[in-house]
């Protein structure tokens, strides 16, 4: 298969959290354009288990111009490996520890124009801790039985594409969908 070729970026924008980069390219067709890339550092997202309840935020979100709820995102600090990053980010949003992790795989976010994939988690065997919101975060913590989320997520109810999607490789992963399909199938 064919791949972009870059002939030259510039910074366009940054931020702490991100830059955006033009990038002068070939496509794989051979017809030449531009094309904007944001960068971010590496991510990672957490579906928090407690029992048979997920817990997510809600929390607002500029571009949605809504409140969103939502899995637990964001970005690694230099050096932090995706679980550290995890973990960090689960403690800061949530206050929440866990003593168990599960890697549910990696996704891209939106692959057109980020190159940086999210790496997805499962946490479980909670310990509620102290929240350390950033200063420019307002995050409420929700709680929702996995099944009434599943079904939020399927029905558009749920509409951020990360968490969408974990709820999907948490529904797999933890017998949830395949028991739903079944009990539907009766």
């Amino acid at each position: 298969m064919k791949t972009y070729q870059r002939l030259r970026s510039r910074e366009v924008y940054r931020n702490p959290f991100l830059a955006i980069e033009a990038h002068e390219i070939v496509h794989p067709s051979g017809v030449t354009g531009e094309h904007a890339l944001i960068v971010t550092p590496p991510c990672s997202a957490v579906i928090v288990a407690d029992g048979g309840d997920l817990l997510f935020t809600r929390q607002p979100r500029f571009g949605a111009q809504a409140e969103v709820l939502e899995i637990v995102k964001g970005g690694a600090e230099p050096g932090e490996t995706s679980l550290q990053c995890a973990q960090r980010e689960t403690r800061e949003e949530l206050g929440i520890v866990a003593a168990h992790w599960k890697e549910l795989g990696r996704l891209y976010e939106i692959p057109s124009i980020m190159d940086t994939p999210v790496d997805l988690f499962l946490a479980h065997g909670i310990e509620h801790v102290e929240a350390e919101f950033e200063p420019v975060e307002t995050i409420e913590l929700v709680r929702i039985p996995q099944d009434v989320a599943i079904a939020a997520a399927a029905s558009g109810k749920i509409n951020d594409a990360v968490t969408v999607a974990a709820l999907l490789r948490y529904g797999i992963a933890s017998g949830a969908l395949v028991a739903a399909a079944a009990e539907a199938a009766l």
